[in-house]
């Protein structure tokens, strides 16, 4: 774990270092957090090698490292939102490439609303890293090095993935989003007669669920279909009033003059009355299901008839406590599929794909077929070069 974690936290800290270059602070209306945001996953790093001898003796330290990860993952969402964002803006430029044209993965941060939204998500992972690193004496954990975790003492530079959106998570999404789009976007029984129907995606973390449901939410379909789309991340610590002002913002309304429930409530209903709108409520947990039933439902059951949930969790009984009328399930990577995503991130060519594969695909099989396990393993090994 403590490896891939230092591959997670090496590539996040090169983007953090581009960001600071091209002042993105300044765009998303957040100026100093992301060097605060850099300083303290260079910080965390410092604390992995001791946390790796200590966790098996010490299950706070193991819970520290899981909590640790799970933070990782929703800062990988952050980029991968970006990157998705980026293509679009490509896209509308008229070139077929992810990146190309000259349009960099952090040109979409120039939307004002988009900015303002990942400033938002920046502020709240620095708090949340900031918090995990200050548990570090409790824990009884030193600072060392910024080594990588294992016999190289070469730091390596992980690039910011400049592989298509389906390489990030395998090539399977690809028939996913088609899937998900194409039931999304026909009408069933359920959809006919109710004006909001659910359909869920569900997963362990770092499988590609929130990547999935981007997807599936820039989707050419999906937008000529639902002239309203709307994405939220539902956190297990969710606040009503946060979480409504950001559907409202996201739907294009201001709730620059309301701080209450009372007040947003009715200013949503209003947002959505008569539209067919997208609503992605993304990372839903136990703890937090009842935003809909207990929130959300009354705000918005005026939309027009035919408007969809798209739920991702965990946890599946989430999935059934919305009455998902499909549940999908995003599958592990094949050995195969693991090892080809890893080739790709490694960048080997044909000849030393096929020499490396059998010890490939047994490093793979320690990353139990999560892509970002597989990427962020990728990352280290381009980094030390395929000859270590």
């Amino acid at each position: 774990m403590a490896m891939i974690l230092d591959a997670f936290l090496g590539y996040f800290k090169e983007t953090l270092t581009k960001m600071v270059e091209e002042e993105v602070g300044m765009l998303c209306g957040v100026p100093g957090e992301i060097e605060k945001l850099e300083r303290t996953v260079g910080d965390i790093q410092c604390l992995l090698s001791d946390a790796q001898r200590k966790q098996t003796e010490n299950k706070s330290i193991e819970k520290w490292l899981l909590e640790l990860t799970d933070a990782m993952y929703d800062a990988d969402d952050v980029m991968d939102l970006c990157h998705i964002k980026a293509k679009e803006r490509s896209e509308r430029h008229g070139c077929s490439s992810n990146f190309g044209c000259g349009i960099s993965m952090l040109s979409c941060l120039r939307n004002p609303v988009f900015a303002h939204k990942i400033g938002t998500q920046i502020k709240e992972l620095n708090s949340r890293l900031n918090e995990i690193y200050e548990r570090k004496s409790k824990l009884d954990l030193q600072i060392e090095s910024q080594n990588v975790v294992g016999p190289s003492n070469v730091r390596p530079v992980v690039p910011v993935p400049s592989a298509p959106l389906a390489d990030i998570v395998g090539d399977k999404i690809e028939e996913d989003t088609t899937m998900l789009v194409n039931l999304l976007t026909t009408d069933d029984e359920v959809s006919v007669k109710e004006n909001v129907s659910a359909v869920a995606i569900v997963g362990m973390a770092g499988i590609g669920k929130s990547t999935l449901s981007k997807k599936v939410l820039y989707d050419p379909e999906i937008q000529r279909e639902f002239p309203l789309r709307i994405l939220v991340c539902v956190s297990k610590d969710l606040k009503e009033v946060q979480l409504l002002k950001c559907i409202i913002r996201e739907a294009g309304g201001d709730h620059s003059a309301a701080e209450e429930k009372s007040e947003l409530v009715p200013k949503l209903a209003r947002l959505v009355e008569n539209k067919k709108f997208f609503l992605v409520l993304d990372d839903v947990w136990p703890e937090s299901q009842e935003v809909w039933n207990g929130l959300l439902c009354e705000a918005m059951s005026d939309g027009a008839r035919g408007s969809r949930l798209l739920v991702t969790t965990r946890d599946e009984r989430v999935a059934r406590f919305f009455q998902a009328t499909t549940i999908h399930h995003v599958q592990k990577l094949s050995d195969e599929d693991a090892w080809s995503l890893l080739a790709k991130k490694v960048a080997l060519n044909e000849f030393d794909s096929e020499t490396l594969k059998d010890i490939g695909v047994e490093l793979v099989k320690k990353c139990d077929g999560l892509p970002l396990a597989i990427i962020a393993i990728g990352g280290v090994l381009r980094g030390r070069g395929k000859d270590t």
